[in-house]
């Protein structure tokens, strides 16, 4: 009986320690809504959140199961000079702008952001040409009143896994815009001032005036079906060419363009290991040759 009622106390007060510390672990990100505008573009100091986490010091935010839903005009703004890491589904609602970024941005990792915004989607409002706005990695979902993407100055290109707008007016309007890898779909055009090239990516766009418009339109590595893009409303192509969002060797954390440049640099190492010895064998002959003509040896075969 004894054995009977200390094993009933000790599994009373296991329950009782599980129950405290279920109460005083914080409920999971995915189940509490944020209700306000997620204000990172004047962070001076690191910041956490219900689904976000951003490392000041390194210019990092990590979005891992937000939900933002919020009446404000902003729904996520964003500082320049920073990266943004996608882990798990991340959701961002707001009456204007959904995603603000005041400069050069990446997004990369392997999980999705959703943005439902009143206007614009994704809002590039930097002024500065020489910024630019990269989603290297991740499924993007983005629905706008008036535009998916929406950029004066910046480029914006697209190398994730997935994008589809919906969009009121333009599922993307700016300077320079690339669409290079994964497969892109939306329901109205996309147009930009300046030049517009889609190399490589799977392209689905259904809208009512021509999908594609730019001063300068550059197509590559798209199969039309034997056809060719020609100004129609609609584009339905597949991506002939394997672009690397992330890199292959050294894992989602880094974009795929370090891959390219560690290969180039590889080569010139192999180059420079092959070419130097050469040509300082040829220089130590030469200099043995015309020391031994000035000692008055014939070097002539």
């Amino acid at each position: 009986m004894n054995t009977t009622k200390r094993t009933l106390t000790l599994l009373t007060a296991a329950l009782l320690l599980c129950a405290l510390f279920i109460a005083a672990v914080p409920a999971s990100a995915a189940n509490q809504t944020i209700t306000t505008t997620v204000n990172i573009a004047a962070a001076n100091k690191n910041e956490r959140g219900p689904g976000y986490d951003w490392a000041n010091r390194y210019d990092t935010l990590t979005l891992s199961g937000m939900r933002v839903e919020t009446e404000e005009p902003y729904g996520l703004r964003l500082p320049k000079d920073c990266t943004v890491i996608l882990e798990g589904d991340n959701y961002v609602k707001s009456s204007k702008y959904g995603l603000s970024c005041a400069g050069t941005v990446v997004f990369k990792g392997s999980g999705s952001l959703t943005v439902d915004a009143g206007e614009i989607g994704i809002y590039l409002i930097t002024q500065d040409r020489t910024q630019k706005i990269r989603l290297i990695g991740g499924d993007y979902s983005v629905t706008g009143g008036k535009y998916g993407v929406y950029s004066d100055a910046a480029d914006f290109s697209f190398v994730g896994k997935s994008m589809k707008i919906t969009a009121g007016e333009k599922a993307i309007q700016g300077r320079c815009v690339n669409i290079l890898g994964g497969t892109f779909t939306a329901d109205t055009p996309v147009e930009a001032s300046q030049s517009l090239i889609v190399n490589g990516a799977t392209v689905d766009i259904d809208a009512s005036s021509p999908a594609l418009v730019s001063k300068n339109l550059e197509i590559k590595n798209l199969d039309f079906g034997g056809g060719s893009y020609n100004g129609e409303n609609a584009v339905h192509a597949k991506g002939l060419a394997k672009f690397h969002a992330t890199s292959v060797l050294f894992g989602e954390s880094v974009p795929g363009w370090v891959d390219y440049i560690l290969l180039a640099a590889v080569i010139l190492l192999v180059g420079a290991l092959i070419y130097v010895p050469v040509l300082r064998k040829k220089k130590k002959t030469k200099a043995l040759y015309e020391r031994l003509e000035k000692e008055g040896y014939s070097t002539k075969a």
